[in-house]
């Protein structure tokens, strides 16, 4: 199925010249190793609400080709669960509807939907908590591996990144729908479809629960139409798709953050609700842009003060030295102010 272009009024030609020289010639850079020595890019497109700036693809790829989000979707999750707030359907502040955990003596019941979006559930993860290869890969359910684990701290007090987190937010909003038909239908009713994201899949398990810390496919331009929808507080042509307020909440500093930085004192990103955050990160960038990171370089940056959108796709080698997403959204801001 071909992508209409929409909602993009005008649009820079496909692997085409910008117009801007020296922001092409920052994108070209990110087809090289330049901004990471074992860093294989897919895809580069920047936009704003109302024109594609540039868009760029590597041989074989086009604005049709769907790739795996990993942790993007992440950030994708959190949206549907904006979308069933503004539905009423759920309260973020209000304990996760997770079933194995409503007796009455389980202290897991204390934990709130809140809590999963900041990953800040307190529960064991394992030492990695990116490492859900059972659900992954092999065949476990989200139910048997996610919501049987022990808390280890106390809701809300401590961060550690959790794909069971992510996992466990999407369950607690299967429970305010009667039927499993109408939850697996209403992200592509209530979010994806509207804002044009048709070119978007989202896994589930063989249970039927959706596995949105890693398992989706989308192209560049849905996760393009994703930022454009954060960059209008949630609005859509008019109608309202995420609850209103959604976008300064997902960007609000949790409670509990991630070391902010590195063991040789470089900076690190903070963590909002399913989103990071640039907050501090690097000066070059404004303070308001948050992004939806996943691995082997898959990034959505949205930067509201510059209504600004960069997406960045790619297949980095594991362990290697990846894409520097923020060296390259600097130059991208840098040759846009200067063009």
């Amino acid at each position: 199925m071909p992508d209409t272009g929409l909602p993009w009024t005008d649009h820079a030609p496909v692997n085409g010249p910008s117009g801007n020289d020296r922001l092409d010639k920052v994108i070209d850079k990110a087809f090289t190793t330049q901004f990471g020595s074992d860093s294989r890019t897919s895809a580069v497109l920047i936009a704003t609400p109302t024109a594609i700036l540039a868009e760029r693809y590597k041989e074989g790829h086009s604005p049709v080709t769907a790739q795996r989000t990993w942790s993007v979707a992440k950030s994708i999750g959190a949206s549907v669960i904006g979308a069933a707030v503004e539905q009423g359907l759920i309260d973020v502040k209000a304990p996760a509807q997770i079933p194995q955990w409503q007796r009455l003596a389980d202290p897991r019941r204390a934990i709130t939907l809140e809590n999963l979006l900041h990953m800040a559930s307190g529960l064991d993860s394992n030492i990695a908590g990116n490492r859900t290869d059972r659900v992954y890969m092999g065949g476990g359910l989200m139910a048997d591996e996610a919501a049987t684990n022990a808390l280890e701290a106390m809701p809300g007090m401590r961060w550690k990144y959790a794909n069971n987190d992510t996992m466990l937010a999407m369950r607690a909003v299967r429970s305010a729908f009667e039927s499993e038909d109408a939850y697996l239908r209403f992200p592509f009713e209530a979010l994806l479809h509207p804002i044009g994201m048709t070119h978007t899949r989202l896994e589930t398990d063989w249970a039927g629960d959706f596995i949105m810390s890693s398992q989706v496919w989308t192209t560049a331009r849905d996760l393009a139409r994703l930022g454009v929808l954060h960059l209008q507080d949630g609005l859509w042509d008019g109608k309202r798709i995420l609850a209103k307020g959604w976008v300064d909440y997902v960007s609000t500093p949790a409670p509990a953050q991630p070391p902010l930085q590195n063991s040789d004192g470089s900076p690190r990103p903070g963590y909002g609700a399913q989103w990071w955050l640039l907050n501090a990160y690097d000066p070059a960038l404004p303070k308001d842009s948050i992004v939806a990171a996943g691995n082997r370089g898959q990034y959505l940056v949205v930067i509201p003060s510059l209504d600004l959108v960069i997406v960045r796709r790619g297949y980095d080698m594991v362990g290697g030295s990846g894409f520097s997403y923020v060296d390259f959204a600097s130059q991208i801001v840098a040759a846009l102010k200067e063009n």
